[in-house]
């Protein structure tokens, strides 16, 4: 009985833990720094920081490459060809995509997958 009740219990907790860390995904969170040795767009800038074998990375630069209309450059980098980003901005998940101002300085930055909204 005391077996089942923990059982239950470890269940509930993880359940309870990936609600919460799936909410935080794709979600728009301050952050600060600049980037250099990146051809920024002529406005703002969405830099998704992605790795190969990530299969919502191809979602999102596809999210991503549709916002190109209203005057908004995307670019994809490799983090293995960019380790120097990933661990400067602390990227512990693909994708990252940072929001880049026109000069280059990181306002904004989404964990995971991004959402059309």
């Amino acid at each position: 009985m005391q077996v089942a009740a923990a059982l239950i219990g470890i269940v509930a907790i993880a359940t309870v833990l990936g609600l919460v860390w799936r909410a935080s995904q794709g979600r728009v969170t301050t952050a600060t720094g600049s980037i250099e040795g990146i051809e920024l767009g002529g406005s703002d800038t969405l830099l998704q920081l992605s790795s190969e074998v990530c299969a919502p990375c191809r979602a999102t630069a596809k999210v991503l490459g549709g916002i190109r209309e209203h005057g908004v450059h995307h670019i994809e980098v490799d983090i293995a060809d960019r380790p120097d980003l990933a661990s400067r901005f602390n990227v512990l998940q693909t994708p990252t995509t940072l929001i880049l101002d026109a000069s280059g300085a990181v306002r904004a930055r989404i964990g995971g997958a991004v959402r059309r909204d």
